[in-house]
């Protein structure tokens, strides 16, 4: 970099490095350093930095320019240090060899900076200091400085509305930093928005000025020229500007300018009429420009005149249009020409591959639905052509070309090589073995009739292949030349049919193979009909060895007596079971409920059996959809939650009444959680304990009235954390009862492996705060297991768990740790934007040492508490144990820059944690963390200086200029209040989580 603004005496610089200071004593430095074919730093960074400067003086050294012998006073009002008007004069002959191109101006410079650079345009044109936009009355019949000026500034207060306008208007756009530019260049978007709106007050002035300016037919306008401004000196006691180098401009060229942006402006105003005058005025002039001549003040491009012409409805030249272009038309007058145009694209090859996709879709389509007639054989003449176009770019070919070609015989054939023929001739070497490569594999895959002898018989055909390639074709060709019998082509021989009489055996194997395959109720019911009378060897249920029932469920259907009612049940429950088993809920809800519908008009006949089994039915049904609910979740508005809620209460009120049919476990079970992830948490808290895997639902729902109630401000009762050690503990392999209510019971499930059950009720929890407790308990459970704070876990309700464990090392902590991750993916794939969740997988990644894992979730949590970085991180969700993880974690994967980088995340920054991590990059081999990459992201300049300082010591000369950039932009913005160093640093911030996000998320 050749120039860099940085304030003398605050670091060391490169002795080939110009200070801002340099372009006031040698002026001719700055047309040598603009001259340049890629000057670092840009045109308008240098406007930018002079600007900056200008700014910072006047807020920092008001009493020096008051005690200056040499102060310039203009109009008697303000003064400027000769310093200050020398900047302004640098910004303006920057612009000045700009060309004064507002193209370039509004797109590489802020607004207010614009705004400030056209205010210092009017005080050395006219004298006189301009609050932009309330401008004093000027006239147009004035000096020529100054009508350009006002023309100018005219353009540029309509350009400035469009710009705004038709841009990007999000807020966070504007919070990130441009690579090479200073911080200064950040503008509030609130600013932004004042700017405009006090524009937009304004606008109609400058549109009457600009009208106004069109009428005058003596004016002789002229630019200002980088040599129109001439430099301050030491002797200086006035400004002296050289008009008498301005220079003249067409003027004709001058009003296509002004009639091309009035024509914009009324564009975006929808003000057609007035939009369509000025564009017509603009395109009359424009086309008399002589093309070989070089426009100075016009900066208006052929193709956006033309796309603003057509907008207006303004009729162009006639101008051979493009293929694209009569494709297009082609379509809209009814295909007219379209073989043509597709036939010269092949050669061309202009039209994008998927218009000529679209409109084989579409004639394909209209055919089909009868929507228009087209000429018999065009489907298939645009299918070939787009065929070739695909061989010509080499394409995949998908589609049914050859099946198409193959059904119209010798027509297709014929219409293939027409498609060829017109692109033969012109075809280039790479084209003809694309063709020759393609008809080879049509030759021996697509066997088409009298294809091998349509190549052999075409010299220019026959001339793609060498004479190993041309054997196949005539080996194809004397094979499509033998005579097939007519006895081989079809299977009437004239030998009479003797009818087959099927045995009884055979149309039952029939109809039971029927009965497997079909789901359809009324088949299955009509089929057992036609079994019913058959003389069968076996019982239905040994039809499908696949045909499995629950215990209960098919005791109970056995004692039905056999008949229709016992096979329809069985076959419909076996079904159902099928259905679920591929995910099929829908289906097998149907099967049930037709067979529900089919008991219910038995059961009026009184008998009892049918009676336990259609509540059974009702039973199986519910447990189907609450599979279903569990499937689609958080999805749950797909079903009937309230209804499954009061079945699920009357299903586990049969437990407390003995005389009752009782449900079978499965379905007690799946209920209960059911409740539980509804929040049904009143109900199971109240519910009588007579079945161990209740118990655990109960403690659980305890635990989250609780805190729902208290908001997690007291300790939570102990059956759950004296479930989950009795579950895990030293004895969990044996049966015993849980709790003296248990043991009261007969019923207790203490024969049953607790631990087991509990894992298996983790599986089936999906309501956020029954998952948040028991996540809480198990990290809980884990910490004081491992006892160890450097690796503690950290999510919500910690606190509230006991602290101790007796005979703690009798505890699997891997087991519990498994478990915890399995339970935190789980929850994370329902609900993926938690983030006490995302940090607690980072915790858990962290201690077990998988640490790029553990930046993967750490980021995660970031970039959703922060809205995807365009926030403040919350200090309530990510703290400082966080960051300090995140660092251990790029130290361990030997990223000590972005380790370093992190340190001033920290609420108190780690500067001899930072300064280890800075100085380990160059030990690692790696150094794979792109150091040069991060050092924008530093804002703390006590790093910065310790950078510079370890690069000298090392002699890394790029590195350390590099570093003292870094810090010369900072240095720049020293003046800056706390607010805006508070959201340059948070830009900073963004822009590096960004880049991590890169590394260890995408």
């Amino acid at each position: 970099m050749d120039v860099d603004l940085l304030r003398p005496g605050t670091v060391p610089i490169s002795p080939d490095t110009i200070l801002w200071f340099e372009f006031l004593l040698n002026p001719s430095l700055l047309q040598k350093h603009l001259s340049k074919p890629f000057p670092d730093p840009s045109p308008t960074d240098l406007i930018i930095k002079f600007m900056t400067i200008n700014s910072d003086q006047k807020e920092t050294e008001p009493k020096a320019i008051d005690t200056e012998p040499n102060d310039i006073k203009p109009n008697g009002t303000n003064k400027w240090s000769h310093r200050n008007l020398a900047l302004k004069i640098l910004s303006l002959k920057v612009a000045a060899y700009l060309k004064w191109d507002l193209d370039i101006l509004e797109k590489k410079l802020p607004l207010p900076i614009q705004l400030t650079l056209l205010q210092d345009l009017f005080y050395i044109v006219a004298d006189v200091v301009t609050e932009i936009p309330t401008i004093p009355e000027f006239f147009t019949e004035t000096s020529d400085q100054l009508l350009f000026t006002l023309v100018l500034y005219h353009r540029w207060h309509l350009r400035a509305i469009i710009y705004r306008a038709l841009s990007n208007k999000q807020p966070k756009q504007q919070l990130f930093h441009i690579p090479g530019t200073q911080e200064s260049t950040y503008v509030p978007p609130g600013i932004v928005d004042d700017i405009i709106r006090k524009l937009e007050a304004h606008i109609s002035n400058s549109v009457n000025a600009l009208n106004n300016i069109l009428q005058m037919s003596d004016i002789k306008p002229k630019i200002l020229s980088f040599e129109t401004f001439q430099m301050l000196t030491e002797d200086s006691t006035e400004i002296k500007q050289n008009w008498e180098n301005m220079s003249l401009v067409n003027i004709d060229e001058f009003k296509c300018q002004i009639h091309y942006d009035l024509a914009m402006f009324h564009l975006l105003r929808e003000e057609y009429q007035e939009a369509k005058r000025h564009i017509k005025q603009a395109k009359e002039l424009y086309n008399n420009f002589n093309p070989a001549e070089k426009l100075t003040y016009c900066k208006v491009q052929r193709e956006f005149l033309d796309g603003c012409c057509l907008a207006c409805e303004v009729p162009l030249e006639e101008v051979k249009p493009t293929l694209t272009q009569r494709l297009h038309a082609s379509i809209k007058d009814q295909y007219t020409n379209i073989l043509q145009i597709l036939q010269a694209d092949n050669i061309f090859r202009e039209i994008p591959q998927v218009y000529r996709d679209n409109l084989e879709l579409d004639i394909q389509g209209g055919l089909v639905n009868r929507k228009f007639v087209v000429a018999r054989d065009l489907l298939l003449q645009i299918e070939c052509l787009n065929l070739v176009r695909k061989i010509l770019d080499n394409n995949i070919i998908l589609g049914d070309y050859i099946t198409e070609i193959k059904a119209a015989g010798m027509k297709g054939l014929d219409i293939l090589f027409w498609a060829l023929d017109n692109i033969l001739e012109k075809a280039t070497a790479i084209d003809k073995k694309r063709i020759s490569r393609y008809l080879l594999y049509l030759v021996n895959t697509a066997n088409i009739e009298g294809f091998a002898l349509k190549i052999l018989n075409n010299p220019s055909y026959e001339s793609l292949f060498d004479e190993k390639e041309l054997v196949v074709f005539q080996q194809a060709a004397v094979s499509d030349e033998i005579e097939i019998p007519d006895l081989l082509l079809h299977n009437n021989w004239g030998i009479p049919s003797v009818p087959y009489i099927q045995q009884a055996r055979v149309e039952v194997f029939e109809l039971e193979q029927k009965l497997i395959e079909s789901y359809d109720c009324h088949v299955i019911r009509e089929t057992l009909i036609h079994l019913d009378g058959k003389h069968r060897m076996k019982p239905l249920w040994h039809v499908n060895s696949c045909w499995e029932l629950p215990i209960p469920l098919q005791s109970v259907l056995m004692t039905i007596p056999r008949g229709f009612i016992q096979d329809y049940s069985y076959v419909l429950l076996a079904k159902s079971r099928e259905l679920v088993s591929s995910k099929n809920f829908d289906g097998a809800i149907e099967l049930l409920k037709k067979l529900d519908e089919e008991l219910q008009e038995h059961v009026k006949s009184g008998i009892s059996l049918v009676f336990k089994l259609c509540k059974l039915v009702n039973w199986e049904c519910l447990l189907v959809e609450i599979w279903k609910c569990f499937q689609v979740w958080p999805a749950t508005n797909v079903c009937d939650v309230q209804s499954m809620i009061a079945r699920s209460k009357q299903c586990l009120g049969a437990l407390q009444a003995s005389d009752q049919l009782i449900p079978r476990q499965e379905i007690i079970e799946y209920c209960t959680v059911f409740l539980l992830n509804m929040a049904e948490w009143d109900y199971l808290t109240n519910m009588e304990k007579r079945w161990s895997y209740t118990e655990f639902a109960a403690a659980i729902s305890n635990v989250c009235q609780d805190i729902v109630k208290y908001k997690g401000t007291r300790k939570f009762p102990r059956d759950a954390w004296d479930m989950i050690l009795a579950a895990f503990g030293p004895n969990r392999d044996q049966s015993q009862k849980r709790s003296s209510s248990s043991s009261n019971s007969g019923n207790s499930g203490s024969s049953r492996d607790v631990a087991a059950n509990i894992v298996v009720t983790f599986t089936r929890l999906r309501e956020p705060m029954v998952l948040t407790v028991v996540i809480s308990l198990l990290a809980r459970l884990r910490n004081v297991l491992r006892d160890e704070s450097s690796l503690e876990l950290h999510t919500q309700y910690l606190s509230l768990w006991p602290a101790g464990v007796p005979n703690a090392n009798s505890y699997n902590i891997r087991h519990i740790g498994e478990l915890l991750f399995q339970l935190l993916t789980q929850a994370l794939k329902y609900y993926p934007c938690n983030v006490p969740w995302l940090r607690l997988m980072g915790d858990l990644n962290f201690v077990l040492s998988y640490y790029e894992s553990a930046m993967k979730y750490y980021l995660e949590a970031i970039m959703i508490a922060s809205d995807l970085f365009s926030q403040p991180i919350p200090r309530t969700q990510i703290d400082d144990l966080v960051y300090r993880r995140m660092i251990k974690c790029c130290a361990h994967l030997q990223c000590y820059t972005q380790a370093a980088v992190l340190c001033q995340f920290l609420e108190e920054v780690d500067y001899s944690l930072a300064f280890k991590m800075a100085a380990s990059d160059q030990k690692s081999c790696a150094a794979a963390d792109a150091m040069d990459a991060y050092y924008h992201c530093i804002w703390d300049t006590t790093i910065l200086e310790y950078l510079i300082h370890l690069h000298t010591k090392r002699g890394e000369h790029h590195r350390k200029q590099l570093a003292i950039k870094v810090i010369g932009l900072l240095e720049l913005n020293s003046n800056n209040n706390e607010e805006i160093q508070r959201e340059a640093a948070n830009i900073r911030k963004a822009k590096f989580l960004r880049a991590l996000a890169k590394q260890y998320v995408y």
